[in-house]
């Protein structure tokens, strides 16, 4: 993905995966363009397993990476019910755009305003918060965080700048990967034919079971 200038997303991921692709592990050294959560939020104002954890966050800022604020409302107003599944019981009556704001904020105050920015997932969610309810409430919404002291730079870096950034980087890490003789990662597959149910692998010629209909 790097080598090809595509954006690696780790909203929908898990805790590891996150840790892996920002610091790497033993095998790997983790991506070597900054990454997006294109909608994810914080994890210590709304500890719901979607949003980002601290110690997460603090890799954001190493990989010079971003994460975009989810507006949905499960993901900004929350608290920690004890569940074994692990999901919290949502706070809908806090669910509005000051709760937004505090997201940006925790995120901007720990790591910086350079790795925050808005990935409201309004195509995506069925309710949207008080206050925020569809793009023509951004004004308020950047009123706000200049009410809070967020400074003229860094709304714009929040509003889209660190986007253009981030894509910025990861076209030129693709350039460069491309330029270095990168090579292509890729498995072979098999052949599959959809010839109904008694189609076979090619190759092992195992029964797929697989009926075209």
């Amino acid at each position: 993905m790097n080598r090809l200038g595509m954006f690696v997303d780790l909203s929908h991921v898990s805790e590891d995966t996150m840790v892996d692709v920002l610091g790497g592990n033993e095998t790997w050294t983790g991506s070597k363009a900054p990454v997006i959560f294109s909608h994810s939020s914080a994890y210590s104002v709304c500890p719901h397993p979607r949003n980002v954890k601290d110690h997460v966050l603090h890799l954001v800022k190493q990989r010079n990476s971003l994460v975009m604020v989810n507006f949905s409302p499960d993901f900004i107003s929350c608290v920690d019910a004890g569940h074994e599944n692990g999901l919290p019981d949502s706070v809908p009556e806090n669910a509005n755009l000051d709760q937004v704001v505090k997201h940006i904020l925790h995120i901007g105050n720990l790591i910086g305003f350079d790795h925050v920015g808005l990935g409201s997932d309004f195509d995506g969610i069925p309710t949207t918060p008080t206050g925020l309810e569809d793009v023509s409430k951004f004004p308020a919404l950047v009123t706000e965080l200049l009410k809070q002291g967020v400074s003229d730079q860094d709304v714009s870096k929040v509003v889209g700048g660190n986007l253009l950034r981030v894509w910025k980087e990861v076209d030129t890490t693709a350039l460069k990967l491309q330029a270095a003789g990168e090579p292509v990662l890729e498995d072979d597959l098999p052949s599959l034919r959809f010839e109904g149910a008694d189609s076979q692998d090619p190759k092992s010629g195992a029964n797929l079971g697989w009926d075209k209909r």
